[in-house]
C-alpha cells in the first residue's frame, strides 16, 4: 500500500476513534489512569486532525467532504463486522 493511502486511512480512522473515546468518556467507561491516557490520545488526534484540515485552495471543500464520507463508511464497516 502506498504511503498516501496510509495517510488517508489515518485521516479517516483516527477522528472516528477520537469520537469513540469521547463518547465512552461521556459514559464514564474509563477510570483513572486509562481515562487520562484516553484523553491525551483524544486531544492529540483532534490537534493533528485540525492541522490536516488546514488545507487551503480550491479543493478544500472537496477534501473535507471526502473525509467525512469515508468516516461515515468506516463507521458503517465497524457496525457491520461487530455483532451486538
Amino acid at each position: 500500500m502506498r504511503k498516501e493511502k496510509k495517510l488517508v486511512a489515518l485521516a479517516v480512522i483516527l477522528p472516528v476513534l477520537a469520537d469513540f473515546i469521547d463518547e465512552l468518556n461521556d459514559q464514564s467507561i474509563f477510570k483513572q489512569d486509562l481515562k487520562r491516557k484516553a484523553n491525551m490520545l483524544l486531544h492529540e488526534i483532534r490537534r493533528v486532525d485540525n492541522q490536516v484540515l488546514q488545507v487551503y485552495g480550491e479543493n478544500r471543500e472537496e477534501i473535507f467532504a471526502q473525509q467525512v464520507d469515508l468516516q461515515i463508511r468506516f463507521r458503517q464497516f465497524v457496525e457491520s463486522i461487530i455483532v451486538d
